[in-house]
């Protein structure tokens, strides 16, 4: 009986064993999980105003101006980089949601945040400079979903992939 029991026992161990050690590798190598675990929210955009949203021609999207906030727009969704991640919603005052960086629009992707900051430094000196009477393509932003961001200008912000650049 013992020795039927150490030979059941040994033949669970053996079994256990083979399927513990990986046979195939190269299957395993392919596996791409990416979960975002403990990135942090960034906290509530805190503004006097809604702030003004100017055209960057360069990477193709809007950016707040005026603001200590890293703010986009662009496809009808607001881009905010804070922290070393970047985030999207309906309205710059948020509620964020994590974006991973391969899904980012390309104007966002195409350039780091430091690029970016010295188009919107560039825009904002020119928008300043010309007070009201700045031609640039530009708006005001809306702080949440349920409001449309209309344009200064005739036709209102660009929508991502639509055709009516101008």
């Amino acid at each position: 009986m013992k020795h039927r029991i150490k030979l059941v026992m040994a033949s669970i161990g053996l079994g256990f064993l083979m399927w513990a050690v990986p046979v195939g590798t190269p299957a395993w190598a392919e596996v791409d999980v990416n979960i975002n675990i403990g990135v942090p929210l960034p906290p509530s955009i805190v503004v006097e105003a809604p702030p003004m949203m100017v055209f960057l021609a360069e990477p193709a999207v809007y950016v707040a101006i005026g603001t200590p906030y890293d703010i986009f727009f662009i496809g009808g969704r607001y881009y905010y980089f804070y922290r070393g991640n970047w985030f999207w919603a309906p309205g710059y005052g948020g509620t964020w949601v994590h974006v991973v960086y391969r899904s980012l629009p390309p104007g966002l992707r195409k350039y780091k945040v430091e690029r970016l900051r010295e188009f919107r430094e560039r825009e904002f000196k020119l928008s300043k400079g010309q007070g009201p009477k700045y031609t640039g393509r530009h708006f005001i932003a809306k702080s949440g979903p349920d409001q449309k961001a209309k344009e200064a200008m005739p036709g209102g912000p660009i929508k991502h992939g639509r055709g009516n650049r101008r």
